[in-house]
């Protein structure tokens, strides 16, 4: 099946092969914010059956993703943006998704983003600190602060959070941030997480919020600072 692609389209493959998985929502999201779900969904389909794009749904019920396909690769790669096609969605794709989400909702703020360079991208730019973080973020506010960005789902023990904090906290050659900007799924109890920060003393701020919140109104958004418990809209005076 052919079909022609548009400027869109190929905004969306070029998109889709920078952030390697984007679910129906987010590609609605980005590219078609008047359109129904379902004239999304046709469109993808038309490109997926045609090879530009590949879906992916863990089973029935979960949100389709989607990746560069083969016949996309080479219009991404004229643009200058390199795309491996695989065979298989990664183990981890919510949290590549919910990474992801974070990315869109920081583009789609209005806020100055300078850039967002995810944990797959670090590599490239020359990122040699022992901890990665899921990614990194510079806003332009006038002036640049630089957020080391973590997604937790509740997955991983509670220590893991805290030993990434605690290295961050002891600097990192090359990049100097300012907080970190913590986005949580609703099952991590933030009470407990500012605790243990405390008791540490651990004085980098970490800006923590729910990643539903931080989807709809990121600006809007009440952070908590678990590093001294205050209140804050990101980038915002302390409430």
């Amino acid at each position: 099946m052919n079909a022609k692609l548009t400027a869109r389209d190929e905004r969306i493959l070029a998109k889709c092969a920078l952030c390697r998985w984007l679910t129906t929502t987010q590609i609605q999201r980005l590219y078609f914010p008047e359109a129904s779900v379902n004239a999304v969904q046709k469109r993808l389909r038309k490109l997926t059956d045609a090879g530009y794009l590949r879906a992916h749904r863990e089973n029935q019920m979960a949100e389709a993703v989607y990746a560069v396909g083969p016949k996309g690769k080479p219009v991404v790669e004229e643009r200058g943006v390199e795309v491996v096609v695989t065979g298989e969605a990664p183990k981890q794709i919510e949290h590549l998704t919910g990474i992801n989400a974070i990315r869109i909702a920081l583009e789609t703020s209005g806020l100055s983003l300078a850039y967002f360079f995810a944990h797959w991208q670090l590599a490239n730019l020359g990122w040699t600190f022992p901890v990665i973080p899921d990614a990194v973020v510079g806003i332009g506010t006038p002036e640049r602060q630089r957020f080391l960005v973590e997604y937790d789902r509740g997955t991983e023990p509670l220590k893991t959070i805290l030993d990434k904090l605690r290295a961050y906290s002891q600097g990192i050659t090359g990049f100097a941030s300012d907080a970190v900007l913590l986005v949580i799924e609703e099952n991590r109890s933030l009470d407990r997480l500012g605790l243990e920060l405390r008791k540490e003393s651990i004085q980098l701020p970490c800006l923590a919020a729910g990643l539903s919140e931080v989807e709809q109104t990121l600006r809007e958004v009440i952070f908590v600072d678990l590093a001294d418990g205050t209140r804050r809209q990101f980038l915002g005076p302390d409430l």
